[in-house]
């Protein structure tokens, strides 16, 4: 089976391709730019996503059954950046898989963002919670979603993943457990002060493999026409937890040092996904070795410096 994957080489991407190739599966990454180490899967340049022709093309010519659209950015220069980006991607995506004599399937990665904030007395949210984001990311996911339920009714068979919060190496900088990481691989066996933000926050934290896996598995056994399904656990884990666990497994002395100009996308103290939809599928979303993902995270990290 040919399973076409858009962010091929971004964080999330990564770890479906290596699930897809350990299947057997025919991976198509697609890049906007000629790539000398494809690496995880054989790619397509795709230099324009917001020229529907091209991305037409793109699909003439490789023929996926199914699509795993997982490109996208969480924060641009713009506004308009963003949403070209979130949206108009998959919107050109999607309309070009209604021109196929074959549709294909169609996987979308939405975001818990899309959600907003969530009254404590709601958690776990479920599917059907009254989506209100409050961050430009936020609004273009829950965009991207609503363009996909308008083009299902069309014909088009997809699902859309609402994914909440994977770790694991390589994971980007930009987040925290990723930039918690890079600081402390860059100390020495003295140790330094780890520079936070607010660490006082709980999340639905998933190893990304496991995340992967229940991705690819969506996209392959998803029965419904067109729905969303949260990809979480529903157990909410204390960042500050989870950043004393990886300051432990690095061996070195760190001293915290919050500072309050590094904020993440949303102020919501606590969220934490309803997995029951995934699990009625018979998806088991349960299995992160915490311990185990931070060490892989840190020592990617290490490998990383020790590189340049």
């Amino acid at each position: 089976m040919r399973v076409l994957v858009t962010g091929a080489s971004g964080f999330v991407g990564r770890a479906v391709t290596d699930v897809l190739n350990s299947r057997g599966f025919d991976a198509i990454g697609v890049s906007r730019i000629e790539r000398s180490d494809p690496g995880r899967a054989a790619m397509r340049v795709l230099s324009d996503p917001g020229n529907v022709a091209e991305v037409r093309e793109l699909l003439s010519h490789a023929q996926p059954q199914i699509i795993m659209h997982l490109a996208g950015v969480t924060s641009a220069s713009s506004n308009r950046a963003l949403y070209d980006a979130n949206v108009v991607f998959a919107a050109n995506l999607m309309d070009a898989a209604l021109t196929m004599t074959h549709r294909p399937r169609v996987l979308l990665a939405g975001s818990a963002a899309e959600y907003g904030p969530v009254p404590t007395e709601l958690l776990p949210v479920r599917e059907d919670f009254a989506c209100r984001p409050n961050t430009p990311y936020g609004a273009s996911k829950l965009a991207q979603t609503n363009h996909a339920f308008m083009v299902a009714e069309r014909g088009l068979s997809l699902v859309v993943a609402r994914l909440f919060n994977p770790i694991g190496p390589g994971m980007p900088k930009s987040l925290a457990l990723g930039s918690f990481a890079q600081q402390i691989a860059q100390m020495d066996a003295r140790g330094a002060v780890l520079t936070t933000g607010d660490l006082d926050v709980v999340r639905d934290f998933m190893d990304v493999r496991i995340a992967a896996e229940l991705l690819v598995e969506l996209a392959l056994n998803s029965t419904s026409h067109a729905e969303v399904v949260n990809v979480c656990t529903g157990h909410g884990r204390r960042l500050l937890e989870l950043t004393h666990k990886l300051i432990e497994i690095s061996g070195v002395p760190v001293r915290l040092q919050r500072d309050d100009a590094r904020r993440g996308n949303s102020d919501v103290r606590a969220f934490v996904g309803d997995p029951s939809k995934l699990k009625s599928m018979g998806l088991n979303p349960d299995g992160s070795d915490m311990d185990a993902v931070l060490k892989a995270i840190l020592q990617d990290a290490r490998d990383e410096i020790r590189a340049t």
